[in-house]
């Protein structure tokens, strides 16, 4: 028993160390990221170097999901990068809270503000970057849900 927990314990520890070495892994700076990446990922790329680490390691594995997406999964992403990189600073500061804010409602308001959101989209196709609904119980903007995997 006690061998056994010494084991499970040496175990423990290998895999938390390796964990550890993997989280703090740098992310690759816009050069080195392969000709595929940069292509998917083109609309970053002037803020490319500026991401923090955890944003490059999502980003980059969204570009890995990239190629088994349907062609209007793609064009739907290519969008939501272009218009994210045109949003100010702050502007993305506020769209992370709004989204995190809504992630934390039912699932009947989010449907809500989902609704609201493409009605939006349906009256102003012309535009680039519509306004977006109201939050629910705020009035600071909601970003559209991003695709799955993908955190803002």
């Amino acid at each position: 028993m006690a061998k056994a927990l010494a084991v499970l314990t040496l175990w423990l520890c290998i895999a938390l160390s390796a964990f550890a070495a993997a989280a703090d892994k740098k992310q690759p700076d816009w050069a080195q990221l392969t000709p595929a990446q940069q292509q998917i990922l083109a609309p970053l790329a002037s803020d490319w170097n500026n991401l923090d680490e955890r944003r490059r390691k999502k980003w980059l594995l969204l570009a890995k999901r990239y190629p088994k997406m349907g062609a209007e999964e793609q064009q739907r992403l290519q969008t939501q990068m272009k218009d994210w990189a045109k949003l100010t600073p702050e502007q993305r500061r506020v769209a992370r809270e709004n989204y995190k804010k809504l992630a934390k409602q039912p699932p009947e308001k989010r449907e809500v503000v989902k609704q609201k959101w493409q009605e939006r989209q349906k009256q102003a196709p012309s535009k680039n970057a519509p306004p977006a609904p109201a939050a629910p119980g705020g009035d600071k903007a909601v970003p559209p849900p991003a695709p799955a995997g993908q955190t803002r």
